[in-house]
């Protein structure tokens, strides 16, 4: 009865149900899983921060638009003959499928939003970012898959080969055994490692999303690309790239009308998880005394174990797509 009286309300203010079991399902819903990242958010990404040879650069400016300024403390940051930057930022536009381009004065990116943010602060930074990539083509790449959580590509350049990496920071940080520092690379020692990860942590914490970039010079011939831990060993750490992805306006409201009806809200994403929990605290699905899970912590409950606590879980940071069924099964159950 109750639908029906429903029905005749939106068929009133000109609403198309195509298939009406939608309405149904919706009116039993009792949970919402929902990915974060260009649901949640608006998935327009913009580098707000760099942390480069230990030390921290803030990058201004919204948006797509190849303008802003790099700042450490507050001293602008010479961006031409900055060898570190200009190290980082090749890399990241290499290993990067992502075009930035102009339409009547608009900018636009084609391509993984991500990447997009990479590519405008290369841009800012002054890069001409099709030149960089047509100076080192691109001969191997090994794709970016949710298991390793990052992505390498091998360029070549005047005879000799280099490969690029990205990632999440964590995992490409175990895999470097140098660093980079003013455009040399030296040893990376134990404190240049929890430099890092503090340093992911504190932006995390700020709700950015964290990449790491590294690279490695190579031999060009008797490397297998197939194997990739061959090819992603020995690399040179260069830096790590925050990025902020603005909360959707329009999610914060339906989140807030959830609540209301009690549904509950469960956010699922591959992120970090303290930039789960910041955004996820901002949009109101995460409460004081809510638990916080990782796929890996996932991994080593048994279902019986999950079961048992699914219902105090309301961010899940990252997990894998296998993760995922895991988590709507113990729903279910």
């Amino acid at each position: 009865g109750a639908l029906a009286i429903g029905m005749r309300q939106m068929a009133k203010q000109n609403a198309l149900i195509r298939k009406m079991p939608t309405v149904e399902t919706l009116g039993c819903t009792t949970v919402i899983c929902t990915d974060k990242t260009g649901t949640l958010t608006k998935g327009e990404m913009t580098v707000r921060r760099l942390f480069l040879g230990g030390k921290w650069i803030e990058v201004s400016g919204a948006g797509y638009a190849p303008e802003g300024v790099f700042k450490s403390g507050n001293e602008p940051v010479a961006t031409t003959g900055n060898r570190m930057l200009e190290e980082f930022f090749k890399h990241g536009v290499l290993c990067n499928d992502s075009d930035l381009s102009e339409r009547d004065g608009k900018w636009s990116i084609k391509g993984d939003p991500t990447e997009g943010a990479l590519v405008v602060a290369a841009a800012k930074a002054g890069m001409r970012v099709a030149d960089v990539r047509r100076e080192h083509p691109r001969v191997e790449e090994l794709p970016f898959d949710s298991e390793r959580k990052r992505m390498t590509t091998v360029h070549e350049r005047g005879g000799a080969r280099i490969a690029s990496v990205k990632g999440a920071p964590e995992l490409v940080l175990e895999r470097c055994s140098k660093i980079q520092e003013n455009g040399v690379a030296r040893s990376l020692t134990e404190a240049d490692r929890a430099a890092v990860l503090a340093a992911n942590e504190e932006m995390a914490k700020g709700a950015l999303r964290v990449l790491a970039l590294a690279s490695r010079e190579m031999p060009a011939a008797g490397i297998q690309y197939e194997e990739e831990s061959s090819v992603e060993n020995d690399l040179v750490f260069l830096g790590l790239a925050g990025m902020m992805d603005p909360p959707r306006t329009e999610a914060i409201e339906a989140i807030r009308v959830c609540r209301q009806v009690h549904i509950r809200p469960v956010m699922i994403t591959g992120d970090h998880k303290l930039t789960a929990v910041a955004v996820a605290r901002e949009m109101g699905i995460y409460r004081e005394g809510d638990r916080v899970m990782t796929g890996e912590e996932l991994e080593k409950m048994s279902d019986k174990e999950f079961d048992e606590v699914v219902s105090s879980v309301s961010v899940y940071a990252r997990v894998s797509p296998m993760d995922k069924l895991k988590i709507v099964m113990a729903w279910k159950h």
